[in-house]
């Protein structure tokens, strides 16, 4: 059967289509280059029939998450439903031969997962979802327990508040939480604070979340006699420490879990339910971009269609274009021996990650030996804050060499502790890394080879892996956006399949 899912509205939309064995995956924001772009109507994306090959009267179902608030002349039966069939009378939707089903916003993330897990136990963590709702888990394909933002603020949407009083007001606010996840590192623990807040459960986070009521701690503003970095560094640690037993409550420890949401992508936190669940899964595309991968998949169980999606080549789904060539072992020679140099080095390569992370197909890389490499990336090629912290990716094998880390890190969820040597270009100010194991995996093999090269030259088997994009860009969705990004920032180097082009 062929389905079609849909995320429409606000930001990160995304288009999911699949003929019941072959997934496609469409992100605009990678085509128009505009960051966390979103359909703020329902008719957009009917340009993506020629970027995924698809017939609309072909089609056996559709499935849409959507902010129903928005849409208040679609009948709805009841926006509480995990799903429900709707009538949207206009086209290109009055055209479809085939049902059209709207998809709870939690329920979509808490089904994005089904390339990486069998699992029936998941938790979304968000922003907001559907009614409002910040916080849901699930069991058995059925939502067990839910939280809207008048019962349990939304971590996320916390430091978005967090981030207007920092002064990143001209950032996306879809980036300020994880700008200020980094930013908290610098802060220390205000004890009269945490003394006030220590012994509060995750459940009582209104109370914690909240300047007012804080602020009353030091009866002065944030911004007097109360250290503002110091704030922010306690009720992350707050977060930390709370978001694991609250988790205990629902999902059992001793099985295998998967994390969506937007929270999802806090590293910190992952790194500490990571201590909690030894089995936890969290998708590179954990935010509102893999819903769409979460519609298909409820299309496919509401049909009762026999588990055939591919999972081949996955993460790397986007339908971006891809270069002509590969890189040959000469060209990967070549590049490990720049990088050796301490070149900067733009990688395109193959189609595109689903998710923000750079998994080695989009990246700038560089080597982590070049002393002052962050602040060269920082100023002269990504132009973005100078504090922001760079992610390592390392041969998987290796792992346990440079870091205190046991199994898998694929998709950059995780942040670690350096074993013997630190690298500072890819280390943040708490001694840890954002780090990217790499597997063997077929859909990895360039990526792979490029660093086995580079440990052949220098003995290290890892090297600093940022996205190829500029701050407040998308990452490169043609190799026109790569050169783009050549041309007006200092990279070196920029590889594009086997063709290099030099300054």
């Amino acid at each position: 059967m062929k389905f079609l899912a849909l995320r429409l509205d606000e930001h990160d939309s995304s288009v999911c289509y699949t003929d019941g064995i072959n997934v496609k995956y469409y992100k605009p924001e990678r085509h128009n280059q505009i960051k966390h772009y979103g359909y703020n109507n329902l008719y957009d994306w009917f340009h993506t029939t020629n970027y995924l090959d698809f017939n609309i009267n072909e089609l056996d179902a559709v499935a849409i998450i959507m902010d129903v608030f928005r849409h208040p002349y679609i009948k709805k039966e009841d926006p509480d439903k995990l799903y429900e069939r709707i009538d949207i009378p206009f086209k290109p939707f009055t055209d479809m031969k085939c049902p059209v089903y709207r998809v709870d916003h939690h329920y979509a993330h808490s089904l994005s997962s089904w390339m990486l897990s069998n699992t029936k136990n998941h938790a979304v963590l968000d922003g907001w979802g559907d009614l409002w709702q910040s916080t849901s888990f699930f069991k058995n394909n059925k939502k067990i327990k839910t939280f809207t933002l008048k019962e349990l603020e939304s971590f996320g949407c916390f430091l978005g508040k967090m981030g207007l009083r920092f002064g990143l007001a001209d950032s996306h606010e879809e980036d300020q939480a994880g700008k200020l996840m980094a930013f908290q590192s610098f802060g220390q623990i205000d004890k009269k604070l945490w003394g006030r807040i220590k012994n509060l459960s995750y459940e009582k986070n209104k109370d914690v979340f909240d300047f007012h009521k804080l602020e009353a701690v030091h009866e002065s503003d944030m911004v007097g006699r109360f250290s503002l970095l110091n704030f922010l560094h306690t009720l992350h640690k707050y977060a930390e420490e709370k978001i694991p037993p609250f988790f205990k409550k629902y999902l059992p420890t001793d099985k295998e879990i998967t994390y969506s949401g937007g929270v999802a992508h806090n590293v910190c936190v992952n790194s500490k339910l990571k201590q909690v669940y030894k089995n936890i899964i969290i998708p590179p595309h954990c935010a509102d971009e893999g819903l769409t991968l979460g519609g298909v998949e409820f299309l496919r169980r509401l049909y009762e269609q026999p588990k055939k999606f591919s999972k081949n080549k996955f993460p790397f789904w986007q339908s971006d274009v891809a270069p002509s060539s590969k890189p040959t072992n000469k060209t990967l020679r070549f590049v490990a021996e720049q990088l050796a140099l301490g070149k900067t080095v733009g990688w395109y390569q193959g189609h595109g990650e689903v998710g923000p992370r750079a998994l080695g197909n989009r990246s700038i890389l560089m080597s982590p030996e070049v002393t002052n490499g962050k602040h060269i990336l920082n100023k002269k090629v990504k132009h973005r804050e100078d504090y922001r912290p760079f992610a390592a990716s390392i041969l998987s094998h290796r792992t346990k060499d440079f870091f205190d880390w046991e199994g898998e890190s694929e998709f950059m969820k995780f942040s670690v502790k350096f074993k013997d040597k630190v690298f500072k270009p890819i280390s943040h100010v708490d001694g840890t890394s954002r780090i990217q194991t790499v597997p063997t995996k077929a859909c990895y093999k360039d990526f792979w080879c490029l660093i086995n090269e580079f440990e052949k030259l220098t003995g290290l088997p890892m090297l600093l892996n940022t996205s190829l994009n500029d701050n407040g860009k998308p990452i490169a969705g043609t190799p026109g956006d790569a050169l783009n990004l050549f041309k007006n920032s200092e990279l070196d180097i920029l590889v594009v399949g086997n063709e290099v082009v030099k300054k």
